[in-house]
């Protein structure tokens, strides 16, 4: 059974250095650098299935959720052609199938069909929440002038099933990308910081990294980027407009209060699957750090690959960019409001 690895970040907090130094043993799969697996977190996802079948079951909403499920894997999954005009109407741009050997929507719907323990047909008026105005007119005139009850397919799910079967999920997905030989998946921002234990509870052999970055050198790296070093995948139109807004750079207030909530909503039970570094520690304390994140994720004594893609001296560059701009005002309210984030060397 394959360890899947997941790295997260706040944005721009430095995680791509840790990904690409995983990158570089023979036995770590990584998709390409543009590549999030976000199946877990985004709507209608697996998270929001585990929310309502094994967390707080409920048959309303666990319907619901199984028929958003099954949108999105064929939403996530379609990879876009050109000459397919369906595709381009129905595929979001992920084009998972691509990267799972065309079995991605395949394994998804045997997944939701070993979720589904029975199926009946009975009436359902729930659905009438959440249908088009359209919708909601015809039901009601079909209702009042044939007389006939309207009967709905409805799913039984059983709670204690959901992780073993989701496990094998994503276990069955991830045997079909890299070699057979490799024995690590690495994955970009897929179980998210605030609060992993939920995902790596699904997943068996699954663990957690999450990178923290004083907010200070967040903010002075979006000042100017000559700088900084950026990874070549990064060096593209819009690059920079993107990372600025995304932390909202253009102004202090919103930046502060961004990153405050983004921390407030972070949930540390203390999950042995999760490891927390800093950044600034990776870089300038390398040797130590790394060999923390071998350890936990089982990856001592494997083999590195001759060209590396890591280079710690790059990164260098990105601890205590702020000092050049420690007299700007905006510098002074970050080290003043955040201050318990800031690194102390």
């Amino acid at each position: 059974m394959k360890k899947i690895v997941d790295v997260s970040g706040y944005g721009h907090s430095g995680k791509t250095a840790i990904s690409e130094y995983l990158k570089d043993y023979e036995d770590v799969f990584t998709f390409p650098s543009h590549v999030e697996f976000e199946l877990f977190r985004v709507q209608g996802g697996l998270l929001d299935l585990y929310l309502s079948i094994y967390d707080s079951w409920n048959l309303i909403r666990s319907r619901v959720r199984i028929i958003e499920f099954k949108k999105l894997i064929y939403r996530i999954g379609i990879v876009q052609n050109k000459y397919k005009l369906t595709t381009l109407w129905n595929a979001s741009g992920h084009g998972y199938n691509q990267y799972f050997n065309y079995k991605f929507i395949d394994i998804s719907n045997e997944f939701i069909e070993e979720l589904i323990t029975v199926k009946q047909r009975s009436f359902w008026p729930y659905d009438s929440l959440s249908d088009s105005k359209l919708k909601l007119v015809l039901g009601k005139i079909r209702a009042k002038f044939f007389k006939k009850l309207i009967l709905t397919e409805i799913y039984y799910t059983d709670k204690n099933q959901f992780l073993k079967h989701t496990s094998n999920y994503i276990h069955r997905l991830f045997n079909e990308v890299g070699m057979p030989n490799q024995t690590h998946v690495v994955l970009n921002n897929t179980f998210e910081p605030y609060n992993p234990t939920k995902c790596i509870e699904m997943v068996e052999n699954s663990f957690s990294i999450i990178v923290d970055r004083d907010p200070r050198d967040i903010y002075a790296s979006m000042i100017n980027s000559k700088d900084v070093f950026v990874p070549s995948f990064e060096e593209y139109k819009n690059a920079d407009e993107l990372k600025k807004r995304m932390v909202g750079f253009d102004d202090i207030n919103q930046f502060i209060s961004r990153y405050r909530i983004l921390k407030n909503n972070v949930i540390d039970d203390k999950n042995p699957s999760v490891l927390r570094i800093r950044y600034e520690d990776f870089i300038l304390n390398h040797d130590e750090v790394a060999n923390k994140i071998n350890k936990h994720i089982a990856l001592d004594n494997l083999k590195k690959n001759q060209s590396t893609v890591f280079n710690v001296n790059d990164s260098k560059k990105n601890v205590g960019i702020w000092k050049k701009y420690r007299n700007l005002p905006e510098i002074i309210q970050i080290e003043k409001e955040l201050a318990e984030y800031c690194y102390q060397s």
